[in-house]
C-alpha cells in the first residue's frame, strides 16, 4: 500500500512539473522554428533572434520596461524599508492597523486599481503620463517590500543592535553596521518582487501609460491582437535564460528562495 501511494505521489508530482514547464520548453523550441506561426514541420533557424535585434519593436519596449521597473523597484525598496523601519517603533496597535492598510493594494484587483487611478489622475489634471504610471506601479509593489522587510525584522535577532547602542554606537552607525546587513535578505526579496510585479503589471500600465508609449506587456498585448511573429518566442527564451542566470548567481552568493522570501532561514555558505 505504501509503495502504491508513493508511486501515485510521484506520478502526480511529475504531472505537476510537466504542467509547469512544458509550455516553457515549447516556447524555447518554437523560437528556433522557421515555420510561420510556430507550426510543423520544424525548420531549425536563428532568424527570429536576428529579427529581434534588428527589426522587431519588442526590444525597445523591453528596454523601456526594464528601466521603468528598475526605477520603481529602487524607489519601493527605499520607501518600503524606511516604512518598515519606522513601524518597529510604533505602538503594536498602530503598526497592526498600518499593516492591514498596506494589504489593501494586494487584495484589490489591478483592473479596479488601474481604472480608479486613471479617474483620480484625470480629476487632478495629470491624466495618462509617466508620473501617473510610476505612482500607480509604486502603489502596487510597495506593500510587498514593507511586508518582506517586516518579516525579516520579526525573524532577526535584535540583541546586537541593543549591544551596540549600550557600547556607545550612534544610531546611524548601528543602522549601517548591524541593521542594514540584517535586513539585506528582506530588502533583496522586496526589490526582486517589486521588479517582477512592475515588469508584468499590464493592467496598471495599459490604463496609465502615456498615449503612444508601449511597455513590453502593452506591446505584447497589441501584437497578440494584430498578429505576432516568433520573435516574441525568442525574447521569451532570452528572458528565461536571464532569469536562470540571476537565480544561479543568488545561489552562488548564498541566497536561496527560502532565505529571501522566508528571511529567517538563510542558506549558509560552504
Amino acid at each position: 500500500m505504501n509503495k502504491g501511494l508513493n508511486r501515485a505521489i510521484r506520478v502526480w508530482m511529475f504531472l505537476g512539473f510537466a504542467f509547469l514547464y512544458i509550455p516553457i520548453l515549447v516556447i524555447i523550441l518554437m523560437s528556433f522554428n522557421g515555420t510561420p506561426y510556430g507550426m510543423f514541420p520544424f525548420d531549425f533557424t536563428f532568424k527570429w533572434y536576428l529579427y529581434l535585434f534588428t527589426q522587431s519593436e519588442l526590444l525597445p519596449a523591453t528596454m523601456l520596461s526594464l528601466r521603468f521597473s528598475l526605477l520603481v523597484a529602487l524607489t519601493a525598496v527605499v520607501f518600503g524599508t524606511m516604512c518598515a523601519f519606522g513601524m518597529q517603533y510604533m505602538t503594536p496597535r498602530l503598526a497592526n492597523t498600518l499593516n492591514e492598510l498596506l494589504q489593501l493594494p494586494i487584495t484589490i484587483p489591478w483592473l479596479v486599481q488601474g481604472v480608479s487611478l486613471l479617474l483620480i489622475l484625470n480629476l487632478l489634471g495629470v491624466g495618462r503620463s509617466y508620473f501617473g504610471m510610476f505612482c500607480g506601479n509604486l502603489i502596487c509593489v510597495l506593500p510587498y517590500v514593507v511586508m518582506l522587510v517586516l518579516g525579516r525584522f520579526a525573524s532577526a535577532d535584535r540583541t546586537p543592535e541593543a549591544a551596540a547602542r549600550l557600547l556607545g554606537a550612534s544610531p546611524m552607525r548601528v543602522f549601517f553596521d548591524i541593521t542594514a546587513p540584517m535586513l539585506l535578505p528582506g530588502v533583496l526579496a522586496g526589490g526582486m518582487m517589486s521588479f517582477i510585479i512592475c515588469f508584468n503589471s499590464f493592467c496598471i500600465q495599459y490604463y496609465l501609460a502615456p498615449f503612444g508609449v508601449r511597455t513590453l506587456p502593452v506591446e505584447v498585448f497589441t501584437l497578440i491582437r494584430t498578429g505576432y511573429k516568433a520573435d516574441l518566442n525568442a525574447l521569451a527564451t532570452l528572458m528565461i535564460l536571464l532569469s536562470l542566470l540571476v537565480i544561479l548567481l543568488l545561489n552562488r552568493m548564498g541566497y536561496s528562495s527560502a532565505s529571501l522570501f522566508a528571511p529567517g532561514a538563510r542558506k549558509g555558505k560552504k
